[in-house]
């Protein structure tokens, strides 16, 4: 229940600086060097990537890092891509290829973030002289803070052998997973394709009359800015886009990948699919708050984070002994979900855009990049979804997740996060409903 929101969470309050400016601005590259001061392990400490390591891995990492002192004006490529940096002195800006623009500045909470990788960066321009701190590994790489793993529960004979059976069932080629339904791969594959325009898009999605009734009513719904009316799915297409309108497609055929014809299992796949639906209506409302973020994308985010447990419970249909005691399906799902998550993403040629959503949504503590992402929002609303659930105590504290001071940035302070969920949960309600949840 969105209403559980009001009930707090646990909060160690910090300071953090407000400092998302916009502009673009050019010059000319003029060139760096390498500073000769030591790098220490008091250096390596406060930043977010090290806040669990160990103190000799930090005299380890300490010995091979080095300062990169740069000169005002746009950074060319010649940095490298092969390590974290990490903003120590002066300010940045930084422009992404989904054109997001953030200003970085080394006396922030932000700077605690590595700078994204090259892939992921248009252009980086030093508004004055700046220090990064390189450190073995590159910017994408994630310290390993996952989740601990589940305990194995007594199993009997054929529970383990049957266990073992779909663990090899999930690593062949021929295994079932969920299926995209075939209008939503027909939309997709238009929308990729660049010879089509928003004409062509919105008569794809005119093929289904209840589809585009939907895409309508949500683009004109309060909870997605509706202010001015729209009538056809073709000006729905003008006004969002084609990326936002392919996450609204999806989002609205996604129910149907939610069922299975095992009597004992249509409640657990029943439950997973309200959790989906929750996490995503909280993950739209924390999404367009937030700088950088495209909510109809977090949107999305939020209802594929679990899609492996959807492709583990269709698995475990076939080994039905493994779901007559909650204990080792409770296991089986843990154990499974995240490489069929994989699988399934790569089935939907998603994997680039939402691999990390799976990935990481489990992991509390990932750290990524400075730059805010759909798996930040993700883990936030997962956060706020534990509240009132067997689950929640073993949440974490919400300002002890990396993701959280990433989205601060975006005046989402603890407390404003929940005053906003609050004021929003007529929104929520209502994304819900659009969404098809109950």
């Amino acid at each position: 229940m969105v209403s559980a929101c009001r009930r707090p969470l646990p909060i160690r309050v910090t300071g953090l600086d407000e400092t998302v400016r916009k502009g673009n601005v050019f010059a000319k590259w003029l060139g760096r060097k390498r500073s000769p001061r030591q790098v220490e392990i008091a250096d390596l400490a406060p930043l977010a990537t090290f806040a669990h390591a160990k103190r000799a891995d930090l005299a380890t990492l300490a010995m091979s890092a080095r300062w990169i002192d740069i000169r005002p004006g746009v950074v060319d490529s010649a940095l490298p891509d092969d390590q974290c940096l990490f903003l120590k002195r002066g300010s940045i800006q930084i422009q992404t290829a989904t054109g997001y623009l953030l200003h970085l500045h080394a006396d922030t909470a932000h700077a605690r973030y590595p700078l994204p990788s090259h892939s992921a960066v248009v252009s980086l321009f030093a508004a004055e002289p700046c220090t990064l701190l390189a450190v073995a590994g590159p910017a994408d790489k994630e310290t390993k803070h996952q989740e601990i793993k589940p305990s194995r529960p007594n199993l009997t004979k054929d529970e383990s052998e049957a266990l073992t059976q779909l663990t090899k069932y999930f690593q062949t080629q021929h295994c079932e997973l969920p299926s995209l339904p075939d209008l939503a791969l027909k939309i997709g594959k238009a929308i990729d394709d660049p010879n089509n325009g928003n004409a062509d898009i919105a008569r794809m999605i005119q093929l289904d009359p209840a589809l585009s009734a939907r895409v309508v009513s949500v683009v004109n719904s309060a909870a997605f800015g509706g202010i001015q009316k729209i009538t056809s799915i073709q000006h729905a297409t003008t006004r969002l886009g084609r990326h936002k309108i392919r996450s609204l497609v999806y989002s609205c055929l996604l129910k149907s990948i939610f069922k299975i014809s095992s009597e004992s299992l249509k409640t657990r796949m029943e439950e997973l699919w309200q959790h989906a639906v929750h996490v995503a209506a909280l993950a739209y409302v924390l999404g367009r708050e937030t700088p950088g973020i495209d909510p109809e994308q977090a949107l999305l985010a939020g209802l594929i984070h679990d899609i492996g447990a959807v492709a583990v419970i269709g698995g475990i249909n076939r080994y039905p002994i493994l779901a007559r005691r909650k204990v080792v399906l409770d296991y089986a799902i843990d154990s499974l979900r995240m490489d069929a998550g994989a699988l399934t993403l790569k089935q939907w040629r998603l994997e680039e855009a939402f691999g990390d959503v799976v990935r990481h949504a489990f992991d509390w503590y990932r750290t990524g990049s400075a730059i805010p992402e759909s798996i930040d929002v993700v883990l936030l609303a997962r956060l706020h979804a534990l509240v009132g659930t067997p689950g929640q105590d073993e949440r974490p504290f919400i300002d002890a997740i990396p993701a959280y001071g990433k989205l601060a940035r975006g005046e989402l302070t603890p407390g404003h996060s929940l005053r906003l969920l609050d004021e929003a949960e007529a929104d929520i309600r209502e994304v819900r409903a659009l969404i098809g949840g109950d």
